[in-house]
C-alpha cells in the first residue's frame, strides 16, 4: 500500500491481486453476478486495510492449551454505504466487522448539476458511532461524498475513513482539500473526469452494473432543476389518479359521501 503523494490521508491499495481484480471489474461484458462478486473481494481487502486503524484492549484468551492475551476492538463502528452503488460493498464489510452497525445514505446527482440531493437519511440519534466507514466504490468529483462526510460530521461521527474503489485525481485534491481529517483507501487513484463530468476510464455506473438496471434512471425521485437561479426544487410528478384511475374515482365518491 502507498500514500499518494498529494496527501496522507490518501492511501492507495496497489496490491498485485486487487489490480488484477480491478481490471476484471472494469471490464464492459461483466455480468452483474460476477461484476457484484469482484466488488465483494476488492471491498474485503481494501476494508482490511482501511481497519487497521482501528483500537482494541487486552483480553485474556483461554486456548486448548493454556491461558493468554488476545485483542479485542473498542470502537462502535458504523458502516454506512451510499445508496446505491454502495450496497454492493456492505457484505465484505460485514465480514470483517460483523459487529457494527449499518446506516444507508442516500444521495442522487441530477443530471445537468454537480450537486448531490439527499433522499434518504436514518442516522438514529441516540446511537452515534465512534469510526464511521462510508462506502462508495467511484469518487467522481467528490460532492457526493463531500455532502455525506458533512453529515456523519453533523452527526457527531468522531472518525471518518472513506472506502473505495477507483477515484478521480480532481476527487481526492478536493475531498482531502473539505476534509484533512478523513482517511481515503482506494485501488486506483489517477482515473479523471472528462468534460462531461464522466470518469475516465471509470467503470461505468456500479449501481446499473450491479442490479442490472439498463432503462432510463436519470430521474426517478421527480426533482427537476427550475429558473434561472439553478436551485434544486422537488416536483409531484405523479397522483393516484395518475397510476390508477379508478382508485382516484374511488377515493373521490368516498370522500363526497363523508361529506
Amino acid at each position: 500500500m502507498s500514500k499518494a503523494s498529494s496527501s496522507s490521508t490518501v492511501n492507495v491499495c496497489d496490491h498485485p491481486v486487487l489490480l488484477h481484480k480491478l481490471a476484471h471489474l472494469r471490464e464492459v461484458h461483466q455480468p452483474p453476478r460476477e461484476f457484484r462478486r469482484l466488488m465483494h473481494d476488492l471491498t474485503l481487502l481494501v476494508g482490511y486495510e482501511a481497519t487497521r486503524g482501528l483500537s482494541s484492549k487486552p483480553v485474556k484468551v483461554h486456548t486448548p492449551m493454556c491461558e493468554t492475551t488476545g485483542q479485542h476492538l473498542t470502537p462502535n463502528v458504523a458502516i454506512v454505504p451510499i445508496l446505491r452503488a454502495g450496497l454492493g460493498m456492505s457484505e465484505a464489510m460485514l465480514e470483517l466487522l460483523p459487529n457494527a452497525s449499518v446506516h444507508h445514505i442516500g444521495m442522487y446527482r441530477l443530471k445537468g448539476s454537480t450537486k448531490p440531493v439527499e433522499y434518504y437519511n436514518r442516522l438514529p440519534r441516540d446511537r452515534v458511532a465512534d469510526v464511521s466507514f462510508v462506502l462508495d466504490p467511484l469518487v467522481a468529483s467528490g460532492n457526493t461524498l463531500d455532502a455525506t462526510i458533512c453529515q456523519l460530521k453533523q452527526w457527531g461521527s468522531k472518525k471518518i475513513v472513506v472506502v473505495s474503489l477507483i477515484a478521480t485525481v480532481e476527487g481526492l485534491a478536493f475531498l482531502t482539500k473539505e476534509h484533512p481529517d478523513v482517511e481515503l483507501f482506494v485501488v486506483s487513484g489517477d482515473d479523471t473526469l472528462d468534460p462531461d463530468g464522466r470518469v475516465l476510464p471509470g467503470l461505468g455506473d456500479a449501481g446499473d452494473r450491479q442490479f442490472f438496471m439498463d432503462q432510463d434512471m436519470e430521474n426517478p425521485w421527480g426533482i427537476t432543476l427550475e429558473g434561472g437561479d439553478g436551485q434544486l426544487r422537488k416536483k409531484r410528478t405523479c397522483s393516484i389518479d395518475d397510476k390508477d384511475p379508478s382508485q382516484g374515482s374511488a377515493a373521490k365518491k368516498a370522500s363526497g359521501r363523508k361529506k
